[in-house]
């Protein structure tokens, strides 16, 4: 006896199932079975799974014992605080001051008395690099026309190598005019005209300027840092000279960023050199290169200062005496309320130790279960067949686990809160890939989840539910998927309401607060049209079929049924008929109605591709099986169940559709040909197999197949009753349902036999209104009434002189057609006719 045994939390045997067990892939309803242990220690494991996501999402709330959100009402008992401690400031208000501290500390810059000779220094040794590689240049131009061709290939792969290793990115153009400039100044090389000669080259006039502004003009009060990295209007100037050791505080109005000196060296330049683009940027060049700012910021200085300040900033704001009453019941949480109640949760932590993060684990741990474990225990108690199914729970985990998840991702964010989480969008899918019960629970489990995880928030756990139970209710009986952007707004308007109901519990209806739920509501509402995408893409992966699915391929507009129409139009009437029959049938013992009528549209469709076969899409005196054996006749007839799943694999219809297909007949018994197969058979021939003669099967495991298989039976053969009255049409339905019974058909659904009472009055009401039985009104005279019409009731069961081969029948023989065993006059056919099979063959 397992634990739940001993506890009384087993599972009542002897119960029927309730439908529907699982309308995501139709599998029907499974009989009660133990478990395996293998399937319990996976379903322990995502249950374990769920409730580690749930233990991430809890440290994403700070406070979660006494805390309220201003402009609340304390519904609580009056609150007293049970020793003294200080009120500390929200974080919100601590960051402020520690951001005006921040803006308040000047920035620290150190003198560097050696900033000028420094500057002249790194000046001097690109000069002289660049008069190398003239001197070079000059070497390798004389040499052009004085000394061989190896010489001259010498000195100008020296001077390409000095070009490439000088320390500044200079083009092409400004290398040139350097070069031209070296050229026509020195004397040394030929050129056409001597000008220039003994006047500055432009590399010495770039030398002077440069000299002139690092050394000179900049060379005071400039900082090394860009002017608007510093936010403060004052700096703190360090002499670091061992000597002097001193501090001064000097106004930015007096200081000079590096940005604004090179941007006053960009004007000197342009004036000196008229404007020569190439000229100005190589100055540039030389300029950033070489200068060094006689200030310089001491980053780790003011970092070491700035903590020392933040160190100094309070966190703390008077202190709550013990016994002092902090909040009285119905009032409102002020944010002075509110600082007390959160330090109040601070200092209970702090006086409870490393301890209280063990103890906050545990209680969290065992919250997160219980609420996990009432779902858990609700889908193995009362819905096994859920339960049971390893693919359905893994999906009803991960769609849980996937607004854990949000719950974590909503605590790290601040531009929504936790009501943009879209519980809704789960409550809607689990109702339609299950049942609004599996979805109401899911609801409860994780709106209570919620509202442990931020904080008990009771208006979070109470418009979570509220808002998914609307969205459960508005996809009870969604129709297509344009329905669900109804349910997107339903969810949204409820979510409206009790935000206004909520803020006008409030002392400012209208706060900041308002407007930052109303953001996130209407973020949930969007993500509610992700509902359609996301049960489409759950079909494909994990193989399910939801009602709307369903409803669409119920379009006898569709195309697999406008083939079916055309090339075999009487098999496309006789399944309107038997889908007419099964949805009634089905929709009377509480089946699942439109699994049973889209099954019954597509049961017959193997039956295009050989439609002579069949007596319905025949023409009268052309019957094809008169010119081949009885076997054969039964492998074409059988034939129709294989090649209609074919067929509807190649159309890509679900997998509940395609079992009606294959047990929309069971293993019944081809009984006309296994018949006439027996007639036919010599005397030293061996036995006739009854196997040859039987349909593939399986037998239907659902009510909805077992229906199916039922009004595709009755429904032919009413076709072949002669004088389909009343009384017949009962008795013909009782004898099929009986045969039915006794060969076993039915034994794998769930079907009782007040179920086939039900039936069969569903069946006899719909056929009596097709032949159209005329009523006797009250107080007609009897004697109005045809006497043929009182003799046809009360006589045998007469069968078609054309029976068909495609439905087994539970009568005797063709000769022998009717119930009661006489034979009709001039009927000369073969053993074993049956009166539904008409809906095969003539």
């Amino acid at each position: 006896m397992s634990i739940l045994d001993r506890v009384g939390l087993k599972q009542k045997g002897g119960r029927r199932p309730r439908r529907p067990n699982l309308k995501a892939d139709g599998s029907g309803h499974l009989d009660r079975q133990k478990l395996s242990r293998r399937v319990v220690w996976e379903r322990v494991g995502l249950m374990l799974a769920l409730v580690g996501l749930g233990l991430m999402a809890f440290p994403r709330v700070q406070f979660h014992r006494n805390t309220a959100d201003q402009g609340d009402v304390w519904l609580d008992d009056d609150l007293v605080a049970p020793f003294s401690f200080p009120i500390h400031l929200l974080d919100e208000e601590i960051e402020a001051q520690r951001d005006s501290v921040r803006r308040a500390q000047p920035p620290i810059f150190s003198v560097n008395p050696n900033s000028a000779s420094e500057t002249q220094a790194r000046l001097d040794t690109l000069v002289a690099r660049l008069d190398t590689i003239f001197q070079v240049y000059g070497e390798w131009r004389l040499a052009e026309t004085r000394e061989p061709e190896e010489s001259k290939q010498g000195d100008s792969t020296r001077f390409v190598q000095l070009r490439e290793s000088f320390p500044l990115t200079i083009s092409d153009s400004q290398w040139r005019e350097l070069l031209a400039s070296y050229a026509s100044h020195s004397g040394v090389l030929p050129t056409p005209t001597r000008a220039g000669e003994g006047s500055p080259s432009l590399a010495s006039l770039i030398q002077s300027s440069v000299s002139r502004l690092g050394t000179r003009r900049l060379a005071e009060n400039v900082f090394d840092i860009p002017r608007d990295s510093v936010r403060t209007t004052e700096v703190l100037v360090r002499n670091t000279d061992p000597r002097v050791r001193d501090e001064s505080i000097q106004q930015m109005d007096e200081l000079i960023g590096i940005d604004e000196a090179f941007s006053s060296a960009q004007t000197t330049f342009e004036q000196q050199f008229g404007g020569r683009r190439d000229s100005v940027r190589l100055a540039m060049t030389f300029f950033e290169h070489v200068y060094r700012a006689p200030l310089h910021y001491e980053r780790e200085a003011t970092e070491q200062r700035l903590e020392e300040e933040m160190r100094n900033v309070e966190t703390t704001r008077g202190r709550i005496q013990e016994d002092m009453t902090i909040i009285r019941r119905g009032d409102v949480v002020t944010q002075e309320v509110y600082e007390q109640l959160s330090s109040l949760e601070l200092e209970q932590r702090i006086r409870a130790g490393d301890i209280s993060t063990y103890r906050s684990w545990i209680g969290q741990f065992v919250l997160i279960l219980a609420a996990y474990a009432v779902f858990f225990l609700y889908l193995y108690l009362l819905r096994p067949g859920i339960f049971a199914d390893t693919r359905s729970m893994l999906l009803i985990s991960m769609l849980i686990g996937s607004i854990v998840i949000a719950y974590a991702v909503l605590g790290q964010i601040e531009l929504f809160n936790e009501l943009a989480a879209p519980v809704a969008l789960v409550s809607i899918m689990l109702t339609i890939l299950f049942d609004s019960r599996v979805g109401m629970f899911a609801t409860v489990t994780l709106a209570i989840l919620g509202g442990l995880v931020f904080g008990f928030d009771f208006q979070f756990t109470f418009a979570t539910i509220f808002a998914g139970f609307v969205g459960v209710f508005s996809v009870r009986d969604v129709k297509n998927r344009s329905h669900l952007v109804i349910s997107a707004g339903l969810v949204l308007g409820a979510y409206l309401l009790l935000g206004f109901a909520y803020a006008m519990m409030r002392a400012d209806p209208l706060e900041a607060r308002v407007f930052f739920d109303l953001r996130s509501v209407v973020v949930n509402a969007v993500m509610l049209l992700l509902a359609s995408p996301l049960l489409f893409g759950i079909e494909r992966v994990f193989g399910v079929t939801t009602d709307i699915t369903l409803l669409e391929l119920s379009d006898t507009n569709r195309d697999l049924l406008k083939q079916l129409s055309m090339r075999a139009p009487g098999t496309f009437n006789h399944s309107l008929q038997v889908a007419n029959l099964a949805e009634a049938a089905a929709d009377i013992v509480g089946a699942n109605a439109l699994q049973a009528r889209v099954g019954a549209l597509y049961h017959d469709i193997g039956k295009m591709n050989k439609p002579e076969y069949y007596i319905e899409n025949q023409q009268p005196g052309d019957n094809p099986h008169d010119r081949v054996k009885p076997r054969m006749s039964a492998i074409i007839i059988g034939s129709h169940v294989k090649e209609g799943v074919e067929i509807g694999k190649q159309y890509r219809l679900p997998q509940v559709v395609l079992d009606f297909i294959s047990t929309h007949h069971g293993t019944g018994l081809m009984e006309y040909f296994y018949r006439k197969a027996e007639e036919l058979k010599e005397v030293n021939e061996s036995p006739v197999d009854e196997a040859e003669f039987r349909y593939p099967g399986p037998r239907p495991s659902t009510s909805e197949q077992a229906i199916v298989m039922l009004a595709d039976s009755v429904e032919a053969a009413s076709r072949s009753l002669q004088k389909p009255t009343p009384k017949r049409l009962e008795t013909l339905i009782d004898a099929i349902l009986k045969a039915r019974t006794e060969d076993g058909q039915l034994a794998n659904s769930s079907l009782t036999f007040a179920d086939l009472s039900r039936i069969k009055e569903t069946f006899l009401s719909i056929l009596s209104g097709v032949y159209h039985f005329r009523v006797k009104y009250p107080g007609q005279d009897e004697e109005n009434e045809p006497d043929e019409e009182e003799s046809a009731d009360d006589g045998p069961l007469t069968l078609s002189e054309k029976p068909g081969m495609d439905v087994p029948m539970p009568f005797g023989t063709a000769k022998q057609s009717t119930v009661h065993g006489e034979r009709s006059s001039g009927d000369e056919s073969p053993k074993g006719l049956s009166s539904g099979d008409r809906s095969s063959m003539g």
